[in-house]
C-alpha cells in the first residue's frame, strides 16, 4: 500500500522512480554516442546474439555505408570471415577476452579501394560477470603500410646509392667509373642514361648507356660546343634546377632547337651540382611517356655523382696549390743556394784581378800563382753553375742531358787528378789495365770533381784522400774515400736527398745538391751512385760505371735524357 492507501506498480518501484532511471538510461547512451563519434577509429558494438547494436561514424565511413544501416549486422560483414560472429565465438577463440587480428575491408558497393585494417575484439560482461556482447575496433593501416612502403622504397634507394657511392670510389677519378654508373643506374631505373659534364657551359664529355642509341648519337654532337639558351639542358645546368619531362613534344628544345630524339617519350635532367660548382647534367629518359618512375633515386644519384666530382676537382685544386707552392719554394731555395755558393770563388776572382791590376811589380811566380787561383776557381764557378742548372731541370720535371759514350776512364781521372793538383794529398789508384766503361766523359768528371771536393771539406786538413779505381767483369768501379767525421745512419739513409747537409755540417760552405744531382746523372747512363759511412772513421763513395752500354742504349755520343725528380 502506498501512504495514501494504493497499491505500489509492478516491480515494487514508484513511476517517479522509472522516469529518473530512464532518463538516466538516455544521457548514458548519449554520452556513450558521443564517446564512439569523438574515437577515430571505426567502433561496433555486439550483442550476445552477434548482432551490431552501435556504430559509430569512422565505421560507417570504412564500410562506404551511413552508421544505421550497419545496425542488426553481423560483425563479419564489416571485417570479414576471420572475425569471431558472436561473443561466445571470441570467447572460445580467445578466452582471456582479447583478440586482435589484420584484416582487408571492402566498401560496400565498390565505393573505394579496399582498407587495410588492425581489429581488435573485447567480451563485454555485466556486474554479474555474464556475457552481454562485445566491441570491435578497427584502425585504418592505410597510412601506416604507405609509410612502411615509403620507408622500404627510401631504404632500397639508400642501399643503390651506397652501391653507386661503391662504384665511384673504386677509381681515385670518378670520371673513370661513369661508363659504370651510367650502365648500373640504367639497370636500376630501366631508363637511358647520360652523364653530360659541362663546366663553364661548354659540353665537355658525355657518357650514355646504352652506349648505341639516337639519344647518345645527338649527345655526342654537343661536345665542345656551348649549351643552346632555350633547351632544357641549358635551364638545368645554368639555373641549377631539375627539368622533368613526362610527356615528350617533336619539337621540344631538348638539347638544342633540332627537338626531341626519335623513340623519347619522357625526360628528365637533373643538374650535377656539389660545393657550389656546377658541373654539367645528369639525363635519364624513357620510350614511354611518364617512364621516370624513381625519380627519387634519380636526383639522390645525380647528387652522388656530383659530390664524387666535385670532390676530384678539389683533390686536383690541392694538387695544383701543393706544386705551386713546392715550385715556389724550389726558386727560393735555389736562389739561396746559387748566391751562398757563389760568393767564395767570386770573391777568390775579384780579388786576383784587384791584386793584378795594382801589381805591377809582381814577380812571374806569383803572377802565375794568381792565375792558377783564378781558373781553379773559374772551374769551380762553371760547375756550380752546371749543377744548379741540373738541379734545376730535375726539380721542374725536365730532362737532363747527357751523352754517354765509351770512355777511357784511366785519362778522365788523370786529367782529375791535374785538375786538383796543388791542393791537398790526394792519392791515384788505378791499374794500367783499367777498361773502358760507358759514361758521359764531362757529366763523369762533374761528378768526380763533385765527391773529392766534398772528401776535402768533411775531412780534417792534412787527411788523406784517396781515388781508387778497379774492374770486375761487368763494370768500372771509381771510389773516393776519406778519413774525415763520417756519417750517422740516419744521415746515410737520406744523404742523396736534395738540400741534405748533415750533421755538423753547418759550417761547412755546400748547397746540398751535389750528390743529389750526380746520382741522376749516373742512373741515366745506367750507372750508380753507393754511399758507405762509419762515424768518426769517414766515408767512401763509389761510382759503378757498366763496361758495355746496355741494350737499347744511344750510340756513343748521342744525347739521352736524364730521368726526371719525383714530384711528391
Amino acid at each position: 500500500m502506498t501512504p495514501e492507501g494504493g497499491e505500489q506498480p509492478p516491480g515494487g518501484r514508484a513511476p517517479a522512480e522509472m522516469a529518473t532511471l530512464r532518463q538516466s538510461r538516455a544521457e548514458t547512451e548519449s554520452l556513450l554516442d558521443l564517446v564512439l563519434e569523438a574515437i577515430p577509429d571505426a567502433v561496433v558494438l555486439v550483442d550476445e546474439r552477434g548482432r551490431i547494436t552501435r556504430a559509430n561514424g569512422a565505421a560507417g565511413r570504412l564500410a562506404g555505408t551511413p552508421a544505421p544501416d550497419l545496425l542488426s549486422q553481423s560483425p563479419r560483414a564489416l571485417f570479414g570471415h576471420r572475425t569471431p560472429a558472436t561473443p561466445m565465438q571470441l570467447f572460445k577463440q580467445a578466452p582471456g577476452g582479447r583478440l586482435s587480428f589484420e584484416a582487408v575491408v571492402a566498401p560496400a558497393g565498390g565505393a573505394g579501394p579496399a582498407v587495410p585494417v588492425s581489429v581488435s575484439c573485447c567480451l563485454l560482461r555485466d556486474t554479474s560477470g555474464q556475457l552481454v556482447g562485445a566491441v570491435y575496433a578497427a584502425r585504418d593501416l592505410s597510412e601506416t603500410h604507405k609509410l612502411v612502403s615509403r620507408l622500404e622504397q627510401a631504404e632500397a634507394r639508400w642501399r643503390l646509392i651506397a652501391q653507386l657511392g661503391d662504384l665511384l670510389g673504386r677509381q681515385l677519378d670518378p670520371r673513370e667509373s661513369l661508363v659504370e654508373t651510367c650502365r648500373w643506374l640504367s639497370r636500376s631505373t630501366g631508363a637511358g642514361v647520360a652523364v653530360i659534364l659541362a663546366p663553364m657551359l661548354t659540353v665537355d664529355r658525355v657518357v650514355a648507356w646504352p652506349p648505341d642509341t639516337d639519344v647518345t648519337a645527338r649527345l655526342e654532337q654537343l661536345v665542345h660546343r656551348p649549351l643552346e639558351p632555350g633547351s632544357a639542358l641549358y635551364t638545368a645546368v645554368h639555373g641549377s634546377q631539375t627539368v622533368h619531362n613526362p610527356t615528350m613534344s617533336a619539337n621540344l628544345p631538348l638539347f638544342d632547337h633540332a627537338g626531341v630524339p626519335e623513340g623519347m617519350g619522357s625526360a628528365a635532367v637533373v643538374p650535377l651540382v656539389a660545393r657550389n660548382m656546377t658541373l654539367g647534367a645528369l639525363l635519364v629518359h624513357s620510350p614511354e611517356p611518364n617512364g621516370i618512375r624513381q625519380r627519387a633515386l634519380v636526383e639522390q644519384a645525380a647528387d652522388r655523382v656530383a659530390l664524387a666530382l666535385a670532390n676530384s676537382e678539389l683533390r686536383e685544386a690541392v694538387a695544383r696549390f701543393e706544386a705551386d707552392e713546392e715550385a715556389s719554394q724550389f726558386r727560393e731555395e735555389l736562389l739561396a743556394a746559387v748566391s751562398h755558393d757563389m760568393q767564395t770563388p767570386l770573391a777568390v776572382l775579384l780579388g786576383s784581378i784587384r791584386a793584378l791590376e795594382a801589381g805591377e811589380d809582381l814577380s812571374p811566380r806569383d803572377r802565375g800563382h794568381l792565375y792558377e787561383r783564378m781558373g781553379r776557381r773559374g772551374l769551380q764557378l762553371r760547375r756550380l753553375v752546371q749543377q744548379f742548372l741540373d738541379y734545376s731541370r730535375l726539380g721542374a720535371g725536365r730532362p737532363v742531358v747527357v751523352r754517354p759514350a765509351m770512355t777511357d776512364i784511366r785519362f778522365a781521372l788523370t786529367q782529375l787528378e791535374a785538375d786538383i793538383a796543388g791542393r791537398r794529398p790526394v792519392v791515384f789508384t788505378m791499374p794500367n789495365d783499367l777498361p773502358p766503361a760507358y759514361v758521359d766523359p764531362d757529366r763523369l768528371d762533374q761528378v768526380m770533381a763533385n765527391l773529392v771536393s766534398n772528401a776535402l771539406k768533411f775531412s780534417p786538413s792534412g787527411s788523406q784522400i784517396t781515388v781508387e779505381a778497379k774492374a770486375t767483369a761487368e763494370s768500372v768501379e771509381l771510389s773516393v774515400a776519406d778519413g774525415g767525421q763520417g756519417m750517422s745512419p740516419a744521415d746515410l739513409a737520406t744523404v742523396f736527398q736534395k738540400f741534405h747537409r748533415g750533421a755538423g755540417a753547418e759550417d761547412i760552405p755546400g748547397t746540398g745538391l751535389g750528390l743529389y744531382v750526380s746520382r741522376a746523372l749516373l742512373e741515366a747512363q745506367g750507372g750508380r751512385l753507393v754511399a758507405a759511412s762509419t762515424l768518426g772513421k769517414g766515408s767512401r763513395f763509389t761510382v759503378v760505371l757498366p763496361r758495355q752500354a746496355p741494350p737499347g742504349a744511344p750510340r756513343d755520343g748521342e744525347a739521352r735524357p736524364a730521368a726526371r725528380e719525383r714530384r711528391r
